[in-house]
């Protein structure tokens, strides 16, 4: 039984992680998390997260009160407040699944070496099939190499802040890695518009010939199984720096 603390769960995506964590018998919500000044603080995190009943568990706007009643912290909310989260995992030992994106440089450097100190996951997508479309792309692009010119439209819906997505820079940073071309060789094109969930579509264009590689989400709930099974992965395992290639096996 992994015990975890979930931010932000009025938003969107927390709230699904939320109802996906207790539909599980090998997950307890040990609370929640929430801004100073919210109307749910103090407030059941069932109600707070729209599931219409209690679970048992309140939100908090100060993490210490109740950090030390978890194993790790599951947080897909703002960059301001994954890097507050972040700090205090790191002092009190905790571990922290972090699907927050739109992180400048220095901010993902200093995530990714949180791994040296609590188990750590900076995971931009936890969709298995987006992580196995990302290994994938990794083959095509190393078999193609220069043959081919690489372009990715990643559409999302008109809330989503950050362009390219973090998804979108994780795929690239594969194929760039894997074919040996830098990282500016590839072209980013974004949509944001209506309530589409996520959809990226990677274009390998080739002399007289083109392959197209896709993944489509036509919800969220796909990202909240994929996050708690990153949960009890980590739970599992200690200090380290984890991908969701670790949790799936690849």
């Amino acid at each position: 039984m992994v015990n975890i603390i979930i931010t932000a769960p009025r938003g969107h995506m927390d709230g699904l992680i939320v109802k996906a964590a207790c539909e599980r018998d090998d997950i307890r919500i040990a609370g929640g998390l929430g801004p100073a000044g919210r109307d749910y603080i103090g407030k059941d995190i069932g109600l707070a997260a729209g599931l219409g009943r209690e679970i048992g568990a309140l939100v908090y706007d100060d993490l210490t009160k109740i950090i030390d009643q978890c194993d790790l912290v599951v947080d897909f909310s703002r960059v301001e407040l994954s890097m507050e989260v972040l700090e205090i995992c790191k002092k009190y030992k905790k571990g922290f699944l972090c699907g927050t994106t739109g992180f400048t440089p220095q901010q993902e450097e200093e995530l990714l070496a949180a791994g040296k100190e609590i188990p750590m996951m900076k995971a931009a997508n936890t969709s298995f099939v987006v992580n196995v479309m990302r290994k994938l792309l990794g083959i095509a692009a190393n078999a193609l190499g220069d043959k081919a010119k690489i372009e990715i439209l990643d559409l999302h819906s008109q809330d989503k802040l950050d362009a390219p997505s973090g998804t979108a820079l994780e795929l690239a940073e594969e194929m760039a890695e894997r074919s040996g071309k830098p990282m500016d060789s590839i072209a980013f094109h974004s949509v944001r518009a209506g309530d589409t969930p996520s959809s990226h579509k990677v274009f390998f264009g080739c002399m007289g010939e083109m392959m197209e590689i896709s993944h489509h989400a036509y919800n969220w709930e796909c990202y909240a199984r994929g996050a708690c099974d990153a949960a009890v992965y980590m739970a599992g395992h200690g200090v380290g720096l984890y991908t969701m290639e670790d949790v799936i096996g690849l």
